[in-house]
């Protein structure tokens, strides 16, 4: 098959033709349909944070269809169609008993092997679509999951004053799932205002770009201070700033992956006696739940997807994402396109 490879730090990835997968026992074998390219997909591949052996592949946002099963495997037969957990925990530990596979204390299986035109699947990680569901939409579940699970622990209730930092992908993902729970007093807060048509595509009318007077801007638009403050940029200054912005004994969820350190002034936090909460990816209810959700309202989940290229110009897509030079939404590859 082919697969997408790294090589080294900083460089490109390279198409090959590696051997096909073969399900172990509690596996099974997907034709992926499609595969999401992530910030952390970058971040691994320019020698930030975990470092990866040579020849590895990645791609932790993917989908697809069964087409061998192993031994053990009774939840899923050939030509069910799924979207793929990429780590798996043991299952047992105290750890697993959190819901979040990351966490175990054990040793978790790592599958992010969706950046190819098959893929082993852990058959206990994976959720099966419901029928309705495109196959093509089975890789937004991994994304949305993470805002969903963010979501879900901050609890807004429909009159919840909201700001989201960061209109990428996980903010999207975020506004996604605050429309789901009927929250409209949203302010999505950026950098900068390309992602401004995407963020109004998916709903996020209220857009207001970082300036000397955007404190006063997004109190004005939401009637106050906001009760909760979504951190979805993960760059130095963020986390600062939203302590600045949430009201006091507010709510801070950060779920910016931020591999660098950063300064706050813990006082500013204390005097307006802040809860800071961080959401690390989901549960396995909350990937159930994303891949239900899309299905129910996949025309707005999709909105999230601006870029979908073919193996062949995979390599020069990634490339541009990393460099920031691609489209402002979601780049998937279709290993078949």
């Amino acid at each position: 098959m082919r697969a997408l490879l790294f090589k080294a730090p900083g460089e490109p990835l390279a198409l090959e033709t590696i051997p096909d997968p073969e399900p172990g026992e509690g596996e099974v074998v997907i034709r992926v349909a499609r595969c999401g390219v992530c910030g952390t997909d970058v971040h691994a591949t320019s020698g930030h944070g975990f470092p990866m052996a040579p020849d590895s592949q990645l791609g932790h946002e993917y989908g697809g269809e069964v087409v061998a099963v192993g031994k053990g495997v009774d939840r899923f037969a050939v030509g069910d169609r799924l979207a793929a957990m990429t780590v798996v925990g043991c299952g047992h530990c105290d750890g697993c008993k959190t819901g979040i596979d990351l966490l175990c204390t054990n040793q978790f299986v790592g599958y992010a092997h969706g950046l190819a035109e098959y893929a082993r699947v852990n058959a206990r990680g994976a959720t099966k679509l419901p029928a309705t569901m495109s196959l093509a939409d089975s890789a937004l579940v991994e994304p949305m999951s993470v805002g969903g699970r963010a979501v879900r622990l901050a609890n807004p209730d429909k009159d919840s004053k909201v700001v989201i930092i960061g209109p990428g992908p996980i903010g999207l993902s975020v506004l996604f799932w605050l429309q789901q729970r009927g929250v409209s007093n949203i302010v999505m807060l950026a950098s900068s205002g390309r992602r401004k048509p995407l963020s109004d595509k998916m709903g996020g009318n209220q857009f207001v770009i970082e300036s000397d007077t955007a404190k006063e801007e997004i109190h004005a638009i939401l009637g106050g201070a906001p009760d909760i403050v979504f951190e979805a940029a993960g760059v130095p200054g963020v986390l600062g700033r939203a302590i600045d912005l949430v009201r006091g004994q507010g709510l801070i969820v950060g779920l910016g992956f931020c591999l660098v350190p950063d300064q706050i002034v813990p006082g500013m936090a204390m005097i307006k006696d802040v809860t800071i909460r961080w959401s690390t990816i989901f549960t396995r209810d909350d990937f159930a739940a994303s891949a239900d959700a899309i299905d129910r309202d996949s025309v707005l989940a999709q909105a999230m997807v601006t870029d979908i290229v073919g193996m062949d110009q995979g390599v020069t897509a990634f490339e541009e994402f990393r460099k920031g030079q691609g489209s402002s939404g979601k780049l998937q590859i279709d290993p078949w396109g």
